[in-house]
């Protein structure tokens, strides 16, 4: 079998996990800190509004000139973001929770856009409307669909697992989750249902990731019963790193694609998947196994006893 790792590396995971956890809880202090206070960019899927997809072959349309002529419509917030790379010239247009109606400010926008360009300078890609009042349920159906599943992976590592193994699991996945909320609220990328599907991804990945640790930790524990707990992690850990690293940089390659070259209708969701599995992997090192020493000092002692 092919081993990126040398058999007999003896890494100490376990003294480098006091870093990775205090790191972690800086990091995602600050996180949540931008989370709470500027919030998340939703997409029209949760705020209502429309959102038009236009290409210029004119050069010289630029983000000003196109923000210039939306704000003559006088139709809510209207936002314009370029989002293709330096060589294109796509734009896209946003008019959000708006209560009037929305196809009247379609109409509204495409009439602008026929009078100001050339009717054959441009292409309307896509068009997506969707009321305010739908945009809050799937918001909230967003939410509880999250909730159930983190809730049913939580059931699954409660009977899977003992209680030492259980609240690692738990943490490292809350972990990634709230990670990955806090780079869309840190870098602004549009938060949509795309994202909501990566989330729910991250999830499964990053619950499957700790079991097959755990697995190889319980499994050196009943093979090597006089060593001591740090160094049966360790010995795990450094057992299934070439796994670890293997599978991990295929998926992120795979996934790392998807963001570069997947084009705009996919970056928000493989941007979330690619944060996620760098996450997943980092919390299962450093913050899943390391709980199970936490775990063995409160409560191994009087459970021995």
């Amino acid at each position: 079998m092919f081993n990126i790792v040398k058999p007999n590396t003896n890494y100490d995971f376990v003294k480098a996990s006091r870093i990775g956890v205090i790191a972690s809880i800086i990091v995602i202090g600050i996180m949540m800190f931008v989370f709470f206070t500027k919030g998340l960019n939703y997409g029209v899927d949760f705020t209502g509004g429309i959102e038009m997809q236009v290409k210029f072959d004119d050069a010289s349309v630029d983000s000003q000139k196109l923000r210039t002529v939306m704000q003559e419509i006088k139709s809510g917030d209207v936002q314009v973001q370029k989002f293709s790379d330096a060589t294109g010239n796509e734009y896209l247009i946003r008019v959000k929770g708006s209560e009037a109606d929305l196809n009247v400010v379609t109409k509204d926008i495409e009439l602008k856009l026929e009078t100001t360009f050339n009717k054959g300078s441009y292409d309307i890609r896509k068009i997506e409307i969707v009321g305010p009042k739908v945009g809050r349920e799937l918001k909230m159906s967003a939410i509880y669909a999250l909730i159930y599943a983190m809730l049913g992976i939580f059931i699954y590592i409660a009977i899977r697992f003992d209680y030492k193994f259980s609240p690692g699991a738990i943490v490292a996945l809350i972990h990634d989750v709230l990670f990955t909320v806090g780079i869309f609220a840190i870098t602004g990328y549009q938060f949509t249902l795309s994202t909501v599907a990566a989330l729910l991804a991250i999830v499964g990945y990053s619950v499957n990731d700790t079991i097959v640790i755990y697995d190889r930790i319980r499994e050196v524990m009943d093979k090597h019963k006089g060593i001591s707990l740090p160094i049966m992690i360790n010995k795990a850990l450094n057992e299934t790193l070439s796994r670890t690293i293997l599978t991990t940089l295929v998926t992120f390659l795979c996934v790392l694609m998807i963001f570069i070259f997947g084009g705009s209708s996919l970056r928000d969701f493989s941007l979330a998947l690619v944060v996620g599995m760098v996450s997943g992997v980092y919390s299962t090192v450093f913050i899943a196994s390391p709980v199970i020493l936490l775990m063995e000092r409160l409560f191994g002692k009087k459970t021995a006893e």
